[in-house]
């Protein structure tokens, strides 16, 4: 006999997707993965935020508060969880995407600043020596592009921090200056800020804040008309190497 043209719907599917979803509540995070491989429609059913909240607030680092604020609402909430997983039991990927050759500075020297990088959307930015690089990652995955596709500079000495927010880089340096580059466009702001190097920054709205080697942590204006003007410095008995504001203000 020749098999039916058609297979007949499952009785699954006659349940109203309130019904579904109640059902989908009781799995956990490996069952909900795994349901969603069955088929397409079963994937975006257990791919639903309303699902993974519950067990995201249980994961570390998931963009959710003690409260329950979320913190990310514009990243899935199911891949906040597998990074979270993967984080927590080690799970990862070793390759070299990139590598370069350094030298010494000078004789019988061994101190390298190492870069420091940032992933945002299909780019890699990479601090390498006085400029950050942004590197394309290859569509297939297999790595980034090898040839930068953007150079920004501004700096006499090496970078030692930079941090990406709304399109803009904001960079501190060896030798003490602060530069800020819009990323789609020719806007940059340079201004000198510490009286030795900037081991930290951060930026938020209108304000950068910083922190040096010379023991001291500042707040600095993007206002028009007060571009690089110190609003405020804390004094501190050490070096400053960690610095941010905080994502709820």
């Amino acid at each position: 006999a020749s098999p039916p043209s058609s297979c007949p719907p499952s009785p699954l599917w006659a349940l109203p997707e309130e019904l579904l979803l109640l059902i989908c509540s009781y799995l956990d995070a490996q069952a909900l993965g795994r349901l969603g491989q069955v088929c397409r429609r079963l994937r975006f059913l257990s791919s639903r935020d309303l699902l993974w909240r519950r067990i995201a607030r249980g994961c570390l680092n998931s963009g959710f508060t003690q409260l329950g604020t979320d913190l990310a609402s514009g990243i899935p909430v199911k891949e906040r969880v597998k990074v979270s997983q993967n984080w927590r039991h080690g799970r990862c990927r070793r390759a070299t995407v990139l590598k370069w050759k350094c030298k010494q500075v000078a004789p019988f020297s061994s101190t390298f600043l190492m870069p420091w990088m940032e992933l945002d959307g299909e780019y890699l930015y990479l601090s390498q020596a006085e400029s950050i690089q942004a590197y394309r990652l290859c569509p297939d995955g297999s790595g980034l592009q090898r040839h930068p596709q953007a150079i920004f500079s501004g700096h006499q000495e090496d970078v030692c921090r930079f941090v990406l927010v709304n399109s803009h880089i904001v960079s501190g340096g060896g030798d003490g200056n602060i530069v800020l580059h819009k990323i789609h466009g020719s806007y940059s702001v340079k201004f000198s800020a510490h009286e030795q190097e900037v081991n930290c920054v951060d930026f938020q709205g209108g304000l950068i804040v910083s922190g040096s080697r010379d023991r001291t942590a500042k707040v600095w204006s993007l206002s028009v008309g007060r571009v690089g003007q110190c609003l405020h410095t804390v004094q501190t008995e050490d070096r400053v190497w960690s610095i941010a504001i905080s994502p709820l203000l």
